[in-house]
């Protein structure tokens, strides 16, 4: 739906809350679901920024607020006076079809770079336009003729009397100017404008005092890594030389900003001496996340929906007690006390009065340590301390091991909880209300909704929903990137790799998610290229690394897969150890060599066969075996 029917029945209102999860709302309704970022005063300050985030982070909503209109929504639902506000907002989104349209051998290079200019211009001219028309019917103050006209020289139009005339003229350029840019070889007399000066003089008419009364105006621009490098270089020459009443605001992805040069190529925009750079990682997702899906239960529960209005008693969590209980830890603990009684009766007897959840963990540890299950039994009853530490340093661990074997089981490690719901999008806003919108979709399916007092998602929806999410982001992959069938293919296998380790205790460290990248420099190079992809399209995740361990290595960041793949490969979502893997092994991988790939990964380790695996992974098998993948 296009709006929220707040008329609708109270679940159907629920499913469209947490299913809406893109930016562009219907205005009427913006102020009723937005929730101010943590990093907004950051946004708003007079300086440009570029703000940095995946698909699905946040962006474009947070842009969105400081959209003039949009702002006056949000001050006014806040009780708040806009006459404070110290700046106007536009709105420009960098379109890839058309921004793409501006290359070709039809033109020299130096052309293009002015027809694209101009083309800016007009765009960000139109929403110009609008903010200033929205300004007269708000302040019923006019700009004079020689005000409007003041812009339209800019564009060398003729007599122009007021906004709604300049506003058709420029409608009119940018529709001449698309028709040149895709027949540039007829002669036409498309007259351009100059770098940014439209821009500047438009900003200084709209802020004398009359008007806009000496606010500044933001120039928001979305979705900046469409732009081609020449484009970036012009737009960047716009940035830095910004001043008062014009300021910017990007939205990129990340390592969406590919060029730092300006049209003076020896003049490269810096941060932070031309810009901030605001990071949305780093910015408090948690708490940002957990205030957007709790304005939603409260809206959904005002209009009768059961539900709890915090998320915590939303999403149902398991102990580390019951998940082992429901992964199977009684079947195995009572094969350890039958062991046990077998050699010790009084041993099996002392034993028995422990948590079945640690009963069982005593066996993870006799296969992971190759000690006899007897002795280690006696060490445990001898030394509790230890154990308690083991078993909190590798409790978590133990429970991917725990369902090894149990062909047929459809939940292998549950996800869930707030904590755990709040880790899995990495700070992206889009994938969060994606899992809770799954989540609920089968809890609708589990229970009967007429029947409950209160609505919550069980551990077994809530898992569900991890794995169709990280299903459905996996088939999307192909088409977001320009090497999508590369990085599928490296996230299965990865995915693979790690899916195999956690299931397998023996002489590995526990909870490895991690990973850098060994080799030759040419070798390194060629992959990384895939890899710094993956991580603007969301395949992976990047940090700096810790230390190195070796000089042939990565040394600017260690990778791991998307947290949200974590439920489709039944692996850990928490960050904990890393493995260095071989660059020429990862090259395989994108060379339809995957099942060498992955056992070179593995160094030879023992793989589950078709029927022990997930049935998600299993689906997959044809390219783990270097056949034609069903992808």
């Amino acid at each position: 739906m296009n709006a929220y029917d707040y008329k609708s029945e109270p679940i159907s209102l629920l499913r469209q809350l947490f299913g809406d999860n893109r930016a562009e709302w219907p205005s009427e309704h913006f102020k009723d679901l937005f929730v101010t970022p943590t990093y907004l005063k950051k946004l708003e300050s007079l300086r440009p920024c570029f703000l940095v985030g995946g698909r699905g982070t946040g962006k474009t909503t947070a842009l969105q607020s400081l959209r003039y209109d949009s702002t006056f929504e949000r001050l006014s639902s806040e009780g708040m006076d806009f006459g404070d506000q110290e700046y106007l907002g536009i709105l420009v989104r960098m379109n890839k079809n058309r921004v793409r349209a501006f290359q070709g051998n039809a033109l020299p290079d130096e052309q293009w770079t002015k027809v694209f200019a101009h083309y800016f211009n007009l765009i960000s001219c139109l929403e110009l336009t609008d903010l200033g028309i929205w300004l007269q019917d708000r302040t019923g103050q006019y700009l004079t003729t020689e005000q409007v006209q003041s812009i339209a020289n800019e564009f060398g139009f003729n007599k122009t009397n007021s906004l709604d005339e300049l506003r058709k003229l420029i409608k009119d350029s940018i529709s001449a100017l698309q028709l040149y840019v895709n027949n540039p070889n007829q002669e036409n007399n498309i007259t351009l404008s100059i770098a940014e000066a439209p821009l500047r003089t438009f900003s200084e008419v709209l802020c004398s005092p009359s008007l806009a009364d000496s606010r500044v105006i933001f120039c928001c621009i979305d979705e900046y890594e469409n732009l081609l490098d020449y484009q970036q270089a012009i737009l960047n020459t716009y940035i830095k030389h910004s001043e008062p009443p014009l300021s910017y605001k990007v939205g990129v992805r990340k390592n969406g900003l590919r060029c730092h040069q300006t049209l003076d190529q020896h003049d490269l925009l810096r941060t932070p001496d031309d810009y901030a750079e605001i990071e949305i990682a780093d910015e408090g997702f948690e708490y940002f996340a957990k205030a957007v899906a709790e304005l939603r239960l409260k809206c959904a529960k005002e209009h009768g929906a059961k539900v709890p209005e915090t998320l915590s008693e939303f999403l149902d969590e398991l102990t580390f007690e019951d998940e082992a209980e429901l992964l199977g830890s009684q079947k195995v603990a009572a094969k350890v006390l039958k062991k046990l009684k077998e050699n010790d009766v009084e041993l099996s007897e002392k034993l028995a009065s422990k948590p079945i959840s640690e009963i069982s963990f005593l066996s993870y540890w006799q296969e992971r340590s190759g000690e006899n299950l007897t002795s280690l039994a006696r060490d445990w009853l001898k030394n509790g301390t230890v154990w308690e530490t083991r078993i909190g340093n590798h409790g978590y661990s133990s429970l991917f091991w725990l369902s090894l074997g149990n062909k047929g089981v459809r939940i292998r490690k549950y996800y869930c909880g707030y904590r755990v719901f709040l880790s899995l999008p990495a700070g992206n806003i889009r994938f969060f209300l994606e899992l809770i919108d799954a989540a609920i979709a089968y809890q609708l399916e589990e229970s009967n909704y007429n029947t409950i007092r209160q609505l919550s998602l069980s551990p077994k929806s809530q898992t569900l929903a991890a794995r169709d999410v990280g299903t459905r982001r996996l088939n999307q992959i192909e088409g977001l990137a320009d090497h999508g069938v590369q990085l599928k293919r490296l996230i299965l296998a990865i995915g693979k790799v790690f899916f195999e380790l956690a299931r397998s205790p023996v002489g590995k460290t526990p909870e490895v998610t991690s990973f850098v990248v060994s080799g030759s420099p040419t070798e390194i190079e060629k992959i990384q290229e895939i890899l710094v992809e993956g991580v603007g399209h969301l395949a992976f995740e990047a940090s700096p690394r810790t230390k190195a361990t070796s000089n042939l290595e990565i040394r600017d960041n260690e990778y791991r897969l998307h947290r949200i793949f974590c439920g489709f490969f039944e692996i850990s979502h928490r960050k904990k150890r890393r493995l260095t893997f071989k660059a020429s092994d990862l090259l395989k991988i994108l060379e339809d060599k995957p099942s060498s790939a992955i056992s070179s990964l593995l160094s030879g380790q023992h793989q589950a066969n078709e029927q022990d695996l997930p049935e998600q992974l299993a689906f997959f098998q044809a390219f783990y075996d270097d056949g034609s993948s069903k992808e």
